[in-house]
């Protein structure tokens, strides 16, 4: 058998390696490269088979359910460091758990954890920055969610 080029060689090699039996194999390489094996024919059933049945169509899946409950926090905040000064910042966390830095956004230390997603665990709000590392917060008897104080500089959410 002669092959015009190496990579026909490769491609002839590896479709042989990708048959069920030797005898497969052999079939393969010794047959013509102009004329297609009769199962790779167009309108040609598999192997065996007499009849192709057309693919039944399959539902798309339903979309995946979000259990949001009124104590959870989905909705627009704004942060405020020490002192309730605000930060100018707005952070929205939708139903999807998806959370979102406003792009307006000029407090560095924000602008840096760049929060993308959020969960509640045991009754405390995560946020999980782009790199992967989360800051808590522990719900406040004013709604305000703080930051716990053994992660860093004060961080207060504030519902808008």
């Amino acid at each position: 058998m002669t092959l015009a080029s190496p990579s026909a060689l490769y491609a002839a090699l590896f479709s042989a390696a990708l048959l069920s039996t030797p005898a497969q194999a052999q079939n393969f390489l010794n047959a013509d490269p102009k004329v297609p094996p009769a199962e790779m024919r167009v309108g040609a059933p598999p192997n065996g088979v007499t009849e192709v049945a057309a693919p039944s169509p399959t539902p798309a899946p339903a979309p995946a359910q979000v259990n949001v409950t009124v104590n959870d926090p989905p909705g627009r905040y704004a942060p405020l460091r020490e002192g309730k000064k605000d930060t100018g910042c707005m952070i929205t966390l939708e139903a999807s758990r998806k959370a979102l830095l406003a792009p307006a956004c000029r407090d560095q230390g924000l602008v840096v954890f760049d929060p993308v997603n959020w969960q509640l665990e045991r009754g405390r709000l995560g946020l999980t920055a782009r790199k992967g590392h989360k800051a808590w917060f522990d719900r406040q008897s004013d709604g305000t969610w703080l930051r716990d104080p053994k992660d860093g500089k004060t961080l207060i959410l504030r519902l808008i």
